[in-house]
């Protein structure tokens, strides 16, 4: 990882559940027991300290595991050791100070930590006599804690960074099956989308031969820009704003003046970043069970526009359907599977009647 990932898996590490849980555990155990033992009753600080100490261990020990300079999840055995070493001294140290400031000298015969002890008849033994021995800042007995600090340190921080390493990977290979899937529906929509425009093109043959020809032109270019946007995983807005005029443009040869058109698209959210194919399917539905089975034609309006992070698009057409319910129709159905596939919230699309308008509107979360 990179220093920003890794900052980004530390905050996350610190907002799981099971950080604060075993932390909690630990410090529960550790007073309980202590209170088994019978020893003297703890000062606050003193029962906050073994749950703080385990949270330091969860959160910082994978640290140096983790960062690795570049894209991988974990940094190899030898350079993430290298880092490591110096890292858990450094906090083993810190550890021991603190705990020598806070809590004094272990008790015991002469111990001391750089603090004079007074003797008998006012004299000071430790302090001030050149000859004297001098004695560290930290009590030999910590560093036996010291050293097991640093080894459960080191293996905590491996064991750690190696699960959160395994967790990240099975993400990722789910959101690739996701993609891939979302990519197969996606697919599907090709033959679906041009098979509704033939079908549609049948009653021209017979009716108007000159509007007919003019169509399979059109044909053409739909299926040309179907190839091109349908095989990606992610394509300008714009490129959608060109299908559906296509899709339209054949629509008209076959409705005529019954199809009245409404756009609210700024050409400015055209070089926004969306999965192909979303809008496309709630256009064909609006004319297919609403403007075309109205004996006057209809209206539609598509309206999208942009909230925040969010791209909102709006399909709205007159006509006597009822609104399409899930489970019907291909167009849709495969809409709302690819959305799941791709993280979207069960609302991300959601249709409704409002007054003599069939409404379809989607919420998308958009790049750039």
């Amino acid at each position: 990882m990179r220093a920003s990932a890794v900052l980004h898996a530390t905050w996350q590490r610190t907002r799981r559940p099971r950080t604060w849980g075993a932390a909690v555990l630990f410090g529960l155990v550790w007073n309980g027991t202590r209170a088994l033992m019978g020893l003297p009753d703890p000062g606050f600080l003193e029962i906050l300290t073994p749950s703080l100490w385990v949270t330091l261990f969860l959160v910082l020990a994978p640290l140096p595991w983790q960062w690795s300079g570049d894209e991988a999840p974990m940094a190899s055995t030898l350079q993430g050791a290298a880092q490591a070493l110096p890292w858990m001294a450094a906090l083993t140290l810190g550890v021991m100070l603190l705990l020598g400031a806070a809590g004094g000298p272990p008790p015991g015969r002469g111990s001391g930590m750089g603090m004079g002890t007074m003797e008998r008849g006012g004299s000071h033994r430790g302090m001030g006599h050149p000859d004297e021995p001098r004695h560290f800042p930290i009590h030999p007995r910590f560093w036996i804690l010291g050293v097991a600090h640093l080894s459960f340190g080191l293996l905590l921080g491996w064991i750690l960074a190696d699960r959160e390493r395994a967790e990240l990977q099975e993400a990722a290979s789910r959101r690739a099956a996701n993609e891939a899937r979302a990519q197969v529906l996606q697919g599907q929509m090709n033959p679906h989308v041009l098979f509704n425009a033939i079908s549609g093109l049948t009653e021209l043959v017979r009716e108007d031969p000159v509007a007919a020809e003019a169509a399979l032109v059109n044909l053409s270019d739909l299926l040309r820009a179907l190839l091109e946007h349908g095989s990606r995983l992610r394509a300008p807005l714009g490129d959608e704003r060109r299908l559906v005029e296509l899709h339209l443009a054949l629509e008209r040869l076959r409705l005529g003046h019954r199809l009245r058109e409404s756009w609210d698209w700024p050409e400015a959210l055209d070089a926004l970043e969306m999965p192909p194919l979303m809008i496309q399917p709630l256009v064909e539905n609006a004319l297919k069970h609403g403007v075309s089975l109205a004996v006057g034609g209809g209206t539609l309006f598509v309206k999208v526009s942009r909230e925040g992070n969010q791209l909102c698009v709006r399909v709205a057409n007159t006509g006597p359907a009822p609104i399409e319910v899930e489970g019907q129709g291909m167009g849709l159905r495969n809409l709302r599977e690819r959305l799941s596939l791709l993280g979207a919230p069960a609302e991300a699309l959601r249709l409704h009647r409002d007054g003599k308008w069939t409404v379809a509107e989607l919420r998308l979360t958009v790049k750039g």
